[in-house]
């Protein structure tokens, strides 16, 4: 049981000296960033719900 005991506290300790290493994101570069995810997800959604209405009118047409 110690054997597991030792792997996991050292697993966390790994864990926590990688964390102390990421360069986190400031809040400023944050909020910039979600509101490019957020208008490039529009932007996409606008443009699938195109292609769908547009494949969708000819496939009504045709059938």
């Amino acid at each position: 049981m110690s054997k597991i005991t030792g792997r996991v506290g050292q697993y966390y300790r790994e864990v926590v000296g990688e964390m102390r290493k990421v360069s986190w994101p400031s809040k400023e570069e944050t909020k910039d960033l979600t509101i490019v995810v957020l208008t490039v997800s529009g932007i996409l959604a606008l443009f699938t719900f195109a292609v769908d209405w547009v494949i969708n009118s000819v496939m009504g047409r045709l059938l």
